[in-house]
């Protein structure tokens, strides 16, 4: 590891010419009679990347559209990630790569990139899993710190991944998907198959809907334990800021 003036303490070693003055250790040197240096390891950069799974089911939400959250984790993470000085990049990827940034330290670039979340088309757009492993095995070369950002309501494939990276999933949903309300008969469009159909929200029907979905989330909470990756739970009811914020200090 390259000596630096980072935080890591490193060794005590004799002044040379050019060091830091600060970094002197003036006990050593009285002990020593030698002007002696504290050394510090160099801080290493993060390459920090947010990659939104983009999906049509992210066009959904009672208090506000997933795809919105997901815009807004999109500029915390950004924002944070510049403010540390770590590069950032994101990718936004469904059946094909829709976006791509390169990785910068300006917040203009992160500016941009929320723009893109928020603006790009969601409705009929599927997962590839094949086309999101490729992506973050192949195109992002260095190990990095990797924000995987969707309402997974499919188990993923991350593992090859979270071997190569430092791998945090953030599931972005609304409560009324997890526990809906009983409204009776109804018509609804999925945003992913685009296929219209009846539905009957009764109470027996929301009881089985419910049971299933928790032992899913189950499932995808031990997927996640298993291959040692980090997850946060977001609500659309939720302040993103609050809560990731939160998340990220116990880091």
């Amino acid at each position: 590891m390259k000596e630096g003036d980072g935080y890591d303490f490193a060794q005590i070693r004799p002044y040379m010419y050019g060091d830091n003055v600060k970094r002197i250790d003036w006990k050593q040197s009285a002990k020593t009679g030698q002007m002696q240096l504290r050394s510090f390891f160099e801080e290493k950069e993060i390459n920090v990347y947010a990659l939104g799974l983009m999906s049509g089911s992210l066009h959904f939400g009672v208090d506000r559209m997933k795809q919105e959250v997901m815009a807004e984790v999109v500029a915390l993470l950004g924002f944070s990630a510049v403010t540390n000085s770590d590069f950032f990049s994101l990718a936004l990827l469904s059946d094909s790569v829709l976006y791509e940034s390169f990785a910068s330290k300006k917040e203009a670039m992160v500016r941009e990139a929320t723009h893109k979340t928020l603006q790009i088309p969601v409705i009929s757009k599927r997962l590839n899993w094949k086309v999101i492993q490729e992506y973050a095995l192949l195109r992002i070369k260095k190990p990095s710190l990797l924000f995987i950002l969707s309402d997974f309501f499919e188990l993923p494939m991350l593992e090859a991944i979270a071997k190569k990276h430092s791998v945090v999933a953030i599931k972005i949903r609304d409560h009324f998907e997890e526990k809906p309300t009983a409204l009776g008969s109804l018509y609804i469009k999925d945003p992913t198959t685009l296929r219209e159909e009846k539905v009957v929200l009764d109470e027996g029907m929301v009881k089985a809907y419910t049971a299933r979905q928790t032992s899913f989330d189950r499932e995808l909470e031990r997927y996640f334990k298993k291959h040692r990756i980090a997850f946060l739970s977001l609500y659309t009811n939720e302040d993103p800021y609050i809560k990731l914020s939160s998340f990220l200090r116990a880091m």
